[in-house]
Order: C-alpha cells, then sequence, then structure tokens
C-alpha cells in the first residue's frame, strides 16, 4: 500500500525537487521557445513560468502571515490581479523570469523551512485550510504546470504518491450518479469514488491522475465501455 500523506518535512522535499526539475527546463530555453505556445490554450511558456513564480509568492505570502495569525487573500487584488500579472509578467526576458522563478521558489522554501509542527496546521485563507494544504497544492501547480511547459517532462515524471493524491484531491471532478473505479495496474491499487453506475478505468497510476487533471496521458487509459465519463470542474479556485 502506498500512503501519499507525507510528513511535512518530506512535502517540502519532495516539492523542492520538482523546482529543481522546473529550473532545469527553463534554464535550457531560449527567447523563442518561451514564446512558444505551452499546452495550456492561450498560454506561451513565458505565461507558465510567471504563474509558477507568482503562485509561488503567493503561497509564501499566506506561510509568513499564518506566522502572525492573520489571514489574507491568495492574491493581493483577487483573480483580476493574479490574471494581470501573468500577462505583465510573460512578457519579460527570459533571464528576468528565471531570476524572478527562481527568487519566488527559493522564498518559499525558506520561509517553509523555519515552520515548527504546530505550524503547519496554522489556518490560511486558501481554501479556508491550513498552511499544510498549501504545501500540498503548491505540489499540485508544481508537477502538474511543469508537464504544460511541454518540454518533455510527463505525467510519467510523477511520483506514485503524487499520482494517488491527484486522485484523492480531485475526486470532486466524479459526476453523480457514477461509481467511478480506478485501477492503478502498475502499482496494484484501486480507489472508487461516488455513487451508481459503475464505471472501471484501468491505467498507470500517473496515466490516471492526468486524465483527472485533465492532461494528455503518457499510455492509453482502458475502460470497458470504450468510452471515458466526462468529468465536472475542478474545485474553485481559491483566487475566486
Amino acid at each position: 500500500m502506498i500512503d501519499w500523506r507525507v510528513p511535512p518535512h518530506e512535502l517540502l522535499s519532495s516539492v523542492a525537487q520538482t523546482h529543481a526539475a522546473i529550473i532545469r527546463l527553463a534554464d535550457g530555453l531560449d527567447e523563442g521557445q518561451l514564446r512558444a505556445d505551452s499546452s495550456l490554450p492561450g498560454w506561451t511558456r513565458a505565461h507558465v513560468l510567471t504563474h509558477l513564480a507568482d503562485n509561488a509568492w503567493a503561497f509564501e505570502r499566506q506561510a509568513r502571515h499564518a506566522l502572525r495569525g492573520e489571514l489574507v487573500d491568495m492574491y493581493d487584488g483577487g483573480q483580476a490581479s493574479r490574471d494581470r500579472s501573468i500577462e505583465q509578467g510573460a512578457s519579460r526576458t527570459g533571464a528576468e523570469l528565471r531570476e524572478q522563478l527562481r527568487d519566488a521558489q527559493q522564498a518559499l522554501q525558506d520561509t517553509w523551512s523555519r515552520l515548527s509542527a504546530p505550524d503547519w496546521l496554522r489556518p490560511v485563507r486558501f481554501r479556508n485550510a491550513t498552511v499544510l494544504d498549501t504545501a500540498l497544492a503548491r505540489w499540485r501547480e508544481a508537477e502538474i504546470h511543469a508537464v504544460d511547459l511541454d518540454l518533455g517532462y510527463t505525467p510519467r515524471h510523477w511520483p506514485a504518491a503524487f499520482a494517488l493524491h491527484v486522485l484523492d484531491f480531485l475526486a470532486a471532478r466524479v459526476p453523480a450518479g457514477i461509481l467511478l473505479i480506478l485501477r492503478a495496474d502498475d502499482i496494484d491499487q484501486t480507489k472508487v469514488i461516488g455513487a451508481g453506475a459503475p464505471v472501471e478505468v484501468s491505467g498507470a497510476a500517473h496515466d490516471l491522475a492526468a486524465w483527472m487533471a485533465g492532461r494528455a496521458t503518457d499510455r492509453e487509459i482502458r475502460t470497458a465501455s470504450g468510452k471515458l465519463p466526462t468529468l465536472g470542474p475542478w474545485p474553485p479556485d481559491p483566487a475566486d
């Protein structure tokens, strides 16, 4: 049995590894490659890197204020400010984007490294949750958007624990009236979500997670009917 519920220090290490992978991907890009499309509609790779930096700063802000016993919005100025920052930041040069990304990711890791065990359970405004929940969210943002850069980092790079976490987090996407049976045949794990007519989907854990996250799979996932159910929306964006 693989348990994705890792202690905070292990989660911090996992996020730092993904941060390092993103930097390696960004360091290999010239200006033309930065302006090329990512796999996200309407976003270039520069948009994705800008969002990754802004998101790191936003989670650092959540943790820093939580240490003071304060609750603040995820993004100062809300969704409109978030979107404006991404559009403006995407026009920066490659050197500026990489510096921004390094600084943001390091600041987040530095703030997290100062947290005690009780600090991880401090409340934040993000999803009305805890600092630990923001670390899980950053893990998702970093791993999934690393794939969105379309630079050879695909769901097969996702650790099994991460894939299982994604399946848990996105369980709410399963539509009403369906009992979704997810069989991760590479790690001999089964997850059952919902209630109603059974639909069994099988494949590698990372491919099942990619499908649930709305991303392309490395290999085809299988279902007896040959038709995958249409998933619902992601959990609401905390910037809304």
